[in-house]
């Protein structure tokens, strides 16, 4: 958030090395042909994303046009670090090494190397959807990594400042500490990985809906969350919802 004062913010961004603006040139003419064919659909560009929406088509045909865009994406693309998402009504051509597990393992390994390494005492990772999976995998992978050498671990992509700003808090973000070993191990550490409804998930705990997560994280502000698990027939654990 922006401190009293200050009016910019600065963007940031990982070094995946996809040289994509060459990617762009040879995505964006053949995302237009498949705009112009397709009524309802439109383009959408973002930093390391070329996405072709068709969520206001016709569903039946949008994703057959999608299908082919596919096709004739993966034979034009197929020299460059890249890969495609065709989920809820988009697809999108994205760095191969891009997923949500990668930033928040940065962002963990940034948090826990503030204070001299002390390390992080609480972690709650939720989400909906199956590229959340990558999230929890790279929670568990966090855990398992602390206090270990940091030649060991694989370091996260390298973070370059994409416009001019108030620099973050701490510049460990843009300059991974060489290290992950914590100087207190001796304080018990909670991390919770729940999957929004009930499915086949990576999570260890779930949750049934949205409307759990907002009260769920309504009860945790105001300090009176009471959790406990339940075991499942099934066994799966459930978070129950938070009862005051």
């Amino acid at each position: 958030p922006l401190s009293v004062g200050e009016t910019t913010r600065t963007w940031l961004a990982l070094d995946l090395g996809v040289d994509w603006d060459s990617v762009k040139k040879v995505t964006l003419p053949i995302m237009s042909k498949f705009t112009a064919r397709t009524n309802g659909s439109f383009i959408k560009l973002a930093h390391s994303s070329i996405g072709w929406s068709y969520y206001s088509c016709d569903p039946e045909f949008g994703s057959l046009q999608a299908k082919y865009l596919v096709v004739e994406l993966e034979r034009e693309l197929a020299h460059y670090d890249v890969r495609f998402v065709n989920l809820k009504g988009i697809v999108e051509v994205i760095p191969r090494r891009l997923n949500k597990g990668i930033i928040v393992k940065k962002i963990l390994r940034d948090i826990a190397a503030r204070d001299g390494n002390a390390g992080v005492d609480f972690i709650l990772c939720m989400g909906d959807d199956v590229s959340d999976e990558k999230m929890f995998t790279s929670v568990f992978s966090f855990v398992s990594e602390m206090d270990e050498d940091y030649a060991n671990v694989i370091p996260s992509p390298p973070v370059s400042q994409l416009t001019e700003g108030t620099l973050p808090a701490s510049q460990s973000f843009l300059r991974e500490v060489p290290s992950v070993r914590c100087t207190d191990l001796t304080t018990p550490m909670f991390a919770y990985t729940v999957a929004v409804g009930k499915k086949p998930s990576h999570a260890s705990q779930y949750v049934d809906g949205a409307e759990d997560v907002a009260d769920l994280l309504v009860k945790m502000a105001s300090g009176s969350a009471n959790a406990f698990f339940r075991r499942e027939k099934e066994g799966q654990q459930h978070l129950e919802r938070f009862k005051s």
